[in-house]
């Protein structure tokens, strides 16, 4: 039977200058649609997994165009609410070499934001499911969107569905202090969670201890991992690793922490086209290969090569095949059973 992948997002409206340009001086946009949620499905249905994207889109041409979008890579749409005022924007203004990207949102009242349980019938959404994704975006959303992202986390665990959840912080959208109230909300019922050494001391609270040296990135997770996965018991932390030499040029690696065993992924040096979504293509990369039941190795290795082919790609979609990602890293003909 094939593994069914759901997701629970708002779906954006992404307008960008060409190239890059900066604000004050282009004279049109660029339009992609894209949202944390939704990537992570589309990329996961590139890759041949059955998703299902749960959202609210505005009954308008712009929900219907952010809705083909998704349904032209195979994602299940059956199950979105419509209504609502508007489609939730944001607009990207992209860096290069020593000036960064800059991102502002319109997210207010958008559809997704007036969100109800009662728009959705749950149990028929997660029908021969095997895994829900949701990010920490949502969360911030709007409370009535926290509570829906609670809601659904907490049916799949009764359900004995796997549940993901990338801490995915925004700044923009609230503060850390408002992140912590609501992450913690829902950790209880997280197998799969994706996060790093800031989420751990700035959200969750934990202290780094005496494991961390300078630039020592390694021993700092060495250090937090295992203080992290005492405190919620996850089946798996997963965290992308990111060196910023310029807004043009990354180093790129993930490491995966099973409770026991570390593993980390080889180091890429990436040239970026497009940023945006990579974090996005990372965790649809580890998904696939979990849902797989590949090895652990594998599973960090495909999430890093994943998400470093998204940098390469204009868009918020990981236009990727699954030997595409297997030849950067491995090499045609590797073994992803246990």
């Amino acid at each position: 039977m094939r593994k069914k992948v759901v997701t629970l997002g708002e779906i954006l409206l992404r307008l960008s200058p060409p190239g890059n340009q900066r604000f004050v001086n282009s004279t049109s946009f660029e339009v992609n649609y894209g949202g944390a949620e939704i990537n992570v499905a589309v990329d996961l249905a590139n890759l041949g997994v059955d998703t299902r994207l749960v959202t609210k889109a505005p009954a308008n041409e712009l929900g219907d165009a952010a809705l083909r979008h998704a349904k032209s890579y195979g994602v299940d749409t059956s199950f979105v609410a419509r209504g609502g005022e508007k489609i939730g924007t944001y607009f990207l203004e992209t860096g290069s070499s020593v000036r960064s990207s800059k991102v502002l949102y319109d997210r207010k009242y958008s559809a997704f934001s007036t969100v109800s349980k009662d728009e959705f019938d749950i149990d028929a959404i997660f029908e021969g499911v095997s895994l829900f994704h949701v990010s920490g975006i949502t969360l911030a959303v709007s409370p009535e969107a926290l509570e829906l992202a609670e809601l659904f986390m907490k049916k799949a665990k009764e359900k004995g569905i796997t549940v993901s959840f990338d801490f995915n912080y925004r700044s923009k959208m609230w503060s850390l202090k408002e992140a912590s109230i609501g992450i913690e909300r829902v950790l209880k019922y997280v197998d799969i969670a994706f996060a790093g050494y800031l989420d751990f001391i700035n959200i969750l609270g934990i202290p780094m201890g005496e494991g961390y040296i300078g630039e020592n990135i390694l021993g700092c997770y060495k250090t937090l991992y295992p203080k992290v996965m005492e405190k919620y018991n996850f089946k798996y932390i997963v965290s992308s690793v990111r060196n910023v030499v310029s807004a043009s040029k990354n180093l790129y690696s993930g490491f995966v922490f099973n409770g026991k065993d570390i593993e980390i992924s080889k180091e890429y040096e990436v040239d970026i086209i497009d940023r945006v979504g990579s974090g996005d293509a990372f965790t649809s990369g580890f998904l696939y290969a979990y849902l797989a039941d590949a090895t652990d190795n594998y599973k960090i290795e495909f999430a890093a090569a994943s998400a470093v082919l998204k940098h390469t790609i204009p868009g918020d979609t990981n236009i990727v095949t699954k030997d595409e990602v297997e030849k950067l890293f491995k090499g045609i003909g590797y073994d992803v059973g246990r």
